[in-house]
């Protein structure tokens, strides 16, 4: 397959996620021999397709893992973003994978190509793929948009405008996409860091968009000084990257947040990287299409990179959740205590006392 075509495919795989965010969950095929027809979009589960079963559609496993058993086909691609795939039989079409590991055990039959992108290929002998084993890198996602230039008449003409907006929206796209994918596999590797920092955004976002945006302001200030101090160059590089990973996990925690509560919002439950991915994607597109409004983009932008970034610090990258703000509980007052009555006095039992007479 085409990058083109390996383009198209993650397109349509992040679209199909916002258009049917409610796809039912990975369910496995049930047992002996039937065929199922259609694509199937599988959600952070995993996918196992048995001996003697036939898929006759293209399969798209989004954060989770797929197995292809011996005697299985696969009459369609199969794409796998953030997870395993392990392939004993029949795949009838190419093989796509961003940051997932391929197997294909020795009874293993591709008809088509192999692409990767941040994983690895495994073959046993054995293996046969009539196509060939591509592994990408992160450069060749851009495409070349010199090739898309015209040449009209006018330099302003309406054509021209219309071609470096579409050139431009395009780019984005794909630096969004690209975003989304990073926030899967980031999810996928750093699960629970990822939901501690995600529950203090929401618990402690002014606390936390203040903090970052004063770090954003004192940051540079001190890498300065770190610059301009020849000896300490080493460290302002050390701190400029792990300000960076700072920054980038942070957007990610954003978007992991965002993707919660549009979960929360259709009543359903996904696993940490289809929320990161999907919440990621939005807010990513989000701040996009703000930047048409005056700056209203880089405002957007400003404010979560800042809320992530003071999450990041107060929970120091997700090692340690931040204590919540204390509970106070108001407790109405008792009213004081009733003194106890005074006994009463008799001179003989039943009778009153009655004083003495002189």
């Amino acid at each position: 397959m085409k990058k083109i075509a390996l383009y198209t495919l993650l397109i349509i795989t992040f679209v199909l996620t916002l258009a049917t965010p409610a796809v039912v969950l990975a369910q496995n095929p049930p047992p002996g021999g039937e065929q199922f027809n259609g694509d199937q979009l599988i959600f952070g589960e995993n996918y196992v397709l048995r001996s003697s079963q036939t898929l006759n559609g293209s399969l798209v496993v989004l954060g989770g893992n797929a197995e292809i058993e011996n005697g299985a086909t696969v009459n369609g691609e199969i794409v796998i973003i953030g997870g395993n795939l392990q392939v004993s039989g029949r795949v009838n079409g190419d093989i796509s994978a961003i940051g997932s590991n391929v197997y294909l055990d020795s009874t293993s039959f591709v008809q088509g190509d192999v692409q990767i992108i941040g994983g690895s290929v495994t073959t046993q002998a054995g293996s046969t793929i009539t196509g060939s084993i591509n592994r990408l890198k992160p450069q060749t996602m851009m495409f070349d948009f010199d090739r898309f230039e015209f040449t009209p008449f006018d330099d302003a003409s309406p054509l021209r405008l219309f071609t470096s907006w579409m050139r431009d929206a395009l780019a984005n796209i794909l630096r969004i996409l690209a975003m989304a994918v990073l926030a899967v596999v980031v999810a996928l590797l750093l699960p629970r860091p990822l939901r501690v920092i995600g529950n203090t955004i929401a618990d402690q976002t002014l606390l936390s968009g203040g903090i970052g945006l004063l770090t954003m302001v004192v940051a540079p200030l001190i890498l300065l000084v770190l610059v301009i101090t020849i000896l300490l160059i080493p460290v302002a590089l050390i701190a400029m990257l792990v300000l960076a990973v700072a920054v980038l996990i942070g957007w990610i925690a954003v978007g992991f947040q965002i993707g919660e509560r549009i979960a929360t919002m259709l009543k359903t439950q996904w696993v940490e990287a289809v929320s990161a991915g999907i919440g990621t994607l939005i807010l990513g597109l989000i701040v996009w299409l703000l930047g048409y409004l005056f700056c209203l983009g880089g405002i957007m932008s400003l404010l979560a990179a800042s809320i992530g970034l003071g999450s990041i610090i107060l929970t120091q990258f997700g090692t340690r959740p931040y204590p919540a703000p204390p509970t106070v509980v108001y407790v109405p007052a008792s009213p004081p205590p009733t003194p106890p009555a005074a006994p009463s006095t008799s001179s003989e039992e039943g009778s009153p006392a009655t004083p003495n007479e002189n």
